[in-house]
């Protein structure tokens, strides 16, 4: 075994300088720039004013690994790593990360010390190494890279696991691809159908939602079970809830039949939409039920009468920032149940609903196989890391 910092060193510390405010600053690379899926993302880079004079071992390098010395949360542990393979000496990065950057490349191949990182964080190997202060988790870098060990092995063995990985890695990517653009699809077919919502350009009758639907709000009764152990249900909160998924993820917490009674329930194809949540981009969040549940207080329930349970969840997904646009996080941001029932919305004729609803049907069946391809795909990942790094 190689101890990580004999193959690298210290992490190399990180740069934030100035507010760029004549725009010809240095691109800098943050945390909002890494992805969990080990990939830089570029399209949010910003530019920042640092007058170092020498920063030459500071500017990335094809190979560089950068980790995640200060972030994450309570669900999400810090030290996530990235692989770097822009442009040299182009790009910065800050000092919530750091840089590991293998010395001698004849020795060690760095993508496969960057997946033998990723494949240790992935299974939480980073949690005792944090530490949290003001909301933060910080990373004891240092002290991870002092103990961290990778086994050693040929150059040529390495390659070669790393060929394999990426081949999988590529796939899992074209397959995320694949159903990011059928989720556009979808969108791109209701605007040619019906228009944005809000601008109505077709002259839809428009009405409130409290007019074409029963809005209840969720609650959280007692769970308490009781002598009889059938009919257990779902308990639905917002964390289950999934933009861009049709229905709630599997529930971990269930109501007895005692709960039942006292709980709020919905049938199948209604819509769940989360009305209280930590930051403005998860409030509006909405899925498709396809079967009974109940939810809790932060959940809006809304049961269509004059919609296509399927048009309604689209046009509700491009109705987001004005169903939120009134809403202040500074004041204990809430989409209330009065405040969702006075929304107003079209309400264009049922048979070009259900037309929509039909085109839905078809383009998630073919969703559905790709995310049983997706699904078999990153469950082989995981299985050759494991095989590879343990």
């Amino acid at each position: 075994m190689a101890k990580l910092i004999d193959i690298t060193g210290k992490a190399i510390s990180g740069e934030w300088g100035n507010e760029d405010d004549a725009g010809i600053g240095i691109p800098v690379l943050r945390t909002t720039n890494f992805t969990n899926d080990g990939v830089v993302n570029y399209n949010t880079v910003v530019t920042r004013d640092i007058q170092k004079k020498d920063l030459s071992q500071k500017y990335l390098q094809p190979g560089d690994i950068i980790i995640e010395k200060s972030g994450g949360s309570d669900k999400q542990p810090v030290g996530r790593v990235v692989y770097y393979d822009g442009e040299p000496n182009t790009y910065l990065f800050n000092n919530f990360t750091g840089v590991l950057r293998v010395r001698d490349k004849s020795t060690w191949y760095p993508r496969y010390v960057f997946y033998a990182l990723y494949g240790n964080y992935a299974k939480g190997g980073t949690r005792k190494y944090q530490n949290k202060t003001t909301g933060l988790h910080n990373l004891k870098t240092d002290q991870y890279v002092q103990d961290f060990s990778i086994q050693e092995q040929p150059i040529e063995y390495q390659r070669e696991v790393v060929a394999k990985l990426d081949k999988v890695t590529e796939l899992i990517t074209l397959r995320k691809e694949q159903l990011a653009k059928l989720d556009q699809l979808i969108k791109s077919r209701f605007v040619e159908m019906f228009g944005d919502p809000k601008d109505n350009p077709n002259g839809f009758i428009q009405k409130r939602l409290k007019d074409t639907c029963v809005i209840v709000t969720g609650n959280t009764p007692s769970r308490a079970v009781d002598e009889y152990y059938g009919d257990f249900i779902e308990w639905i909160k917002t964390d289950n809830i999934v933009s861009g998924l049709l229905n709630p993820t599997v529930a971990t917490e269930y109501l007895s039949k005692k709960g039942m009674v006292a709980g709020k329930t919905v049938e199948k194809n209604s819509i769940l939409m989360a009305c209280i949540a930590g930051s403005l981009s998860s409030i509006g969040r909405v899925c498709v039920t396809d079967r009974k549940v109940a939810f809790n207080q932060q959940i809006n329930a809304i049961v269509p009468r004059e919609y296509n349970a399927m048009f309604l969840y689209v046009m509700l997904l491009l109705s987001k920032d004005y169903l939120v646009e009134e809403i202040n996080m500074a004041l204990k941001g809430i989409l209330s149940k009065s405040k969702l029932e006075e929304k107003v919305l079209v309400v264009p004729p049922i048979d070009l609903q259900n037309q929509f609803a039909t085109f839905v049907d078809q383009t998630n069946k073919t969703k559905l196989t790709i995310q049983s391809s997706l699904d078999k795909l990153e469950l082989l990942k995981k299985s050759l890391m494991q095989q590879y790094f343990g």
